[in-house]
């Protein structure tokens, strides 16, 4: 409100509905009488007095500060007759302010009215802004920037800072409240209450608070349409750059690069309880496991990565096998079977209306399941393993494909599999998250991994290939992950003649084959046109990387033309 009332074209009024709101519930306040007094009790009579805009002289802009709860007796028409800001602050600090002078509830607290504002104007079809409280004290000229541009009207740099003190726009309750902002002269973390403990029978309204706010921060302004981006290595602040970029900056990372879908910011998540054993379809804003879950405080967990082709789980088999196998190693129990799993990965496909879809990534994520207490043993977990699906629509960039990556080769090394078996697939990546920030600070797409004795073993995501003189050559398994594209492409040789092997090798034969290549399931085979900055070849994709491209799709056209089956060779309708 201080804010807006520095501008040089803009009339504020402090909660002109204050009484109005009063008089219909009932409510008591210290001021109660006060407000009584000095305004009108006729919400309807009000709300026409002030869609008729400014009264003073030269402005032309009426900001009207209201609480989300003060709505109640006001007819809709409102909403359509004006624009409308939503400021959410965060439920803690809420709490902690309202209780100084009232008991706070649901209903005084307002989350509950603001979501229902939000609700009217989309079904208006009105813009639903939302502004952060907490994201307008960090960046404050870029948050009013953002709004001014939500709203239509132009930013004025005089909205960043006020004098200190009362101003003529309070409203009489403004000894009860507005104390701290009195003491500020502009947008500061530094005139917040440092946050309290919260009294135990506070906590319950807490958690009813924070559910709804989470709603609400789905609509948040951003200060810049970046900030919805993965930030660089080592920075605390997403990079600023231009829209044109956004696209190729949200899908960077060589083999890994992907086509935006926006159906991905609606898509359902899968998620079984350990505990009770019970499936839910979440929305992904809503998606979350609890912070004492073993995957979230240890890494303890397997996962594999999967795609949908034509609505068929390619090679599920296979897949599920080598997290079986991980699994198995790792003593933890799965309480479902094979089959039993690849029908969750289904049902949250079929969930999205991906029954018949290609282009779908899948994430399957088996977690030991829920601790008690922040603990490494893994024989004080409560119930089953959390299980959780997500299936996005992630189709893979082509461009990779065609012009290749670069590799840059890192210190960090494959381990042997009596140090962490790169067998395992599991939620503890981080040997490879080291590789490949090496291999991005270094301006390279993906990281090559030396095995402990100086051969070549695998890349940070995918594996590695090399051709030489016509024949394929792949390192051997004993330091990297069994991936299943992999097999699939040495099996490929194997059928249409393509001469290869496994072996170890050196860098040396590597800098001089005449092609080289990395697998993966997102990736398929993405030819390598450089390593360590050596030109491979000519540079450019090889005849044997395009052979087993298209290999590689007939196979996936093969596999799904089979459509979907269980472990025993039946299609479900013959089950």
């Amino acid at each position: 409100m201080y804010s807006f009332s520095q501008r040089g074209d803009t009339e504020v009024v402090d909660e002109p509905l204050y009484a109005s709101y009063l008089s219909v519930t009932g409510h008591e306040r210290p001021y109660k009488q006060q407000v009584l007094a000095t305004q009108s009790c006729d919400g309807e009579k009000v709300v026409t007095e002030l869609l008729r805009g400014p009264r003073q002289s030269g402005n032309t802009l009426l900001y009207a500060k209201h609480m989300a709860k003060q709505k109640i007796g006001i007819s809709n028409r409102i909403f359509k007759s004006a624009k409308h800001i939503l400021l959410v602050r965060e439920p803690y600090a809420v709490l902690q302010s309202f209780a100084k002078v009232l008991e706070p509830s649901q209903q005084e607290l307002g989350y509950t009215a603001l979501l229902e504002i939000a609700s009217e104007l989309r079904s208006q079809g009105l813009p639903v802004v939302v502004i952060l409280s907490d994201q307008l004290v960090r960046h404050p000229e870029a948050m009013l920037r953002a709004l001014c541009s939500a709203v239509s009207i132009p930013f004025e740099t005089s909205m960043l800072s006020w004098p200190s003190g009362t101003k003529p726009c309070d409203g009489v309750w403004a000894p009860w409240w507005y104390k701290n902002t009195h003491s500020s002269t502009g947008f500061s973390a530094g005139i917040q209450d440092a946050p309290q403990p919260l009294p135990d029978h506070l906590k319950p309204l807490l958690g009813e608070c924070q559910a709804l706010y989470r709603l609400l921060k789905r609509h948040a302004l951003t200060p810049t349409i970046l900030n919805r981006l993965p930030r660089s290595v080592g920075q605390g602040i997403a990079v600023e750059l231009s829209h044109q970029d956004e696209d190729e900056s949200a899908s960077r990372g060589g083999t890994h690069m992907y086509v935006q879908d926006p159906r991905n910011e609606d898509i359902l998540v899968l998620i079984r309880d350990g505990v009770d054993g019970t499936h839910s379809l979440v929305w992904r804003p809503e998606a979350r496991v609890p912070v004492l879950d073993s995957g979230y405080m240890l890494g303890d967990g397997v996962w594999e990565g999967m795609r949908l082709h034509k609505g068929v789980l390619m090679f599920a088999e296979a897949h599920l096998s080598r997290l079986y196998e991980g699994a198995k190693a790792l003593d933890m129990r799965i309480d479902v079977d094979p089959q039993q799993l690849q029908q969750l990965i289904y049902t949250a496909c079929d969930a999205n209306n991906m029954a018949t879809s290609s282009g779908v990534h899948i994430r399957l994520m088996l977690t030991r399941g829920l601790k008690p207490t922040p603990y490494q043993s893994p024989y004080i977990t409560i119930g089953d393993p959390t299980i959780v699906v997500i299936p996005e629509y992630k189709e893979a960039d082509p461009s990779p494909k065609l012009t290749g990556i670069s590799l840059f080769t890192c210190h960090v090394r494959r381990g042997a599999a009596d140090v962490q078996d790169p067998m395992w697939n599991s939620h503890s990546k981080l040997n490879c998250i080291a590789a490949c920030i090496q291999a991005k600070q270094a301006g390279a797409d993906e990281a090559l991994m030396l095995d402990p004795h100086g051969f070549v073993a695998t890349c940070n995501s995918v594996n590695f290939f090399c051709v030489r003189r016509g024949q394929v050559w792949a390192p051997t398994t004993k330091y990297q992950l069994h991936g299943i594209t992999r097999a699939n492409i040495l099996q490929l040789c194997m059928d249409h003649g393509i001469p290869c092997k496994e072996l170890d090798f050196s860098l040396t034969q590597v800098y001089s084959a005449d092609e080289c290549f990395v697998t993966g399931t997102f990736a398929g085979v993405i030819p390598v046109r450089s390593v360590d900055g050596r030109i491979i070849g000519k540079g450019v994709r090889g005849p044997v990387s395009e052979r087993l491209q298209k290999l590689y799709v007939q196979l996936m056209e093969d596999y799904a033309a089979r459509g979907r089956r269980d472990f025993t060779g039946k299609t479900p309708t013959e089950l």
